[in-house]
């Protein structure tokens, strides 16, 4: 057998240097694991339902007190900013203690890689096309099959009934929820469980999490499937730019759908 002379050794070296290069670049460091998960979300469970029965008496007992007027109309844009960014800070704020501060993971680790931005609209295309397909179906299915009609979800009764503003709703869910939700359920969530219990049970139990933080039973399905999808394709693309931005999208037809009043079929 023939031996091979020094140079082909360096070239073969640095081919397979090469392809530990790539496939360096293309897997996430991740450094927490699906116990750091789980901790995360009984400790958001806990301290958001404390925080919401908690405020919840004080205001009743200022109330009784004739310190406050609890006038809904004039204070629920208020009291959904502040409930909102309280969740906004608890979400972001495990994903910092559990993967920067505790594991010592970097910030790229979350998925904060840039990914091209043609194949980002494209992907979200394609997904919100799938989305609304299913959509329409589960509704058509549980309406004419079932005799179950779409209840009103709490973002559409916040809009019906003009409690919080419609500027603040848009930004809301546009920008700040897609933001949020994706650093914590793909960027966070979804790695944690990939790492231990492999692609197949954390795309799906992210995803059952995901639809299960929504609290809205009718639309439990489609959110599951909505969260599978963005799991799926931060797991392609290993960018959570891309998720957030199909996340946004999505949102933001459906926000401008509920503010212009527009009959429309209800796919959330």
């Amino acid at each position: 057998m023939k031996k091979l002379n020094v140079r082909q050794k360096q070239d073969i070296s640095g081919a397979f240097n090469k392809i530990e290069k790539l496939t360096a670049e293309t897997e996430l460091k991740v450094k927490w694991n699906w116990l750091d998960g789980l901790i995360s979300i009984i400790f958001l469970i806990v301290l958001l339902v404390g925080i919401y029965f908690g405020t919840e008496k004080l205001l009743q007992v200022l109330n009784a007190k004739q310190y406050i007027n609890l006038n809904i109309s004039s204070i629920d844009s208020l009291t959904f900013s502040i409930f909102y960014g309280i969740q906004v800070l608890l979400m972001l704020g495990v994903v910092w203690f559990f993967a920067i501060y505790w594991r010592g993971s970097s910030i790229k680790a979350l998925g904060f890689r840039y990914y091209s931005i043609l194949k980002t609209i494209w992907y979200s295309f394609l997904a919100l096309i799938s989305i609304f397909i299913f959509s329409f179906v589960y509704v058509l299915v549980l309406r004419f099959a079932l005799g179950i009609e779409a209840p009103p979800s709490k973002i559409e009764e916040l809009v019906s009934n003009n409690n919080v503003s419609g500027n603040i709703l848009i930004v809301v869910t546009a920008v700040i929820a897609p933001f949020c939700e994706e650093i914590y359920f793909r960027g966070f969530l979804y790695p944690a469980f990939r790492k231990n219990l492999g692609v197949t049970a954390g795309l799906l139990l992210s995803s059952f999490l995901f639809a299960l933080a929504h609290l809205e039973l009718y639309s439990f399905i489609p959110i599951m499937v909505i969260g599978w999808l963005l799991a799926y394709i931060y797991e392609k693309t290993k960018s959570i730019f891309t998720v957030i931005f199909l996340h946004s999208v999505y949102n933001l037809i459906l926000i401008s759908i509920l503010l212009g009043k527009i009959e429309f079929i209800k796919m959330y």
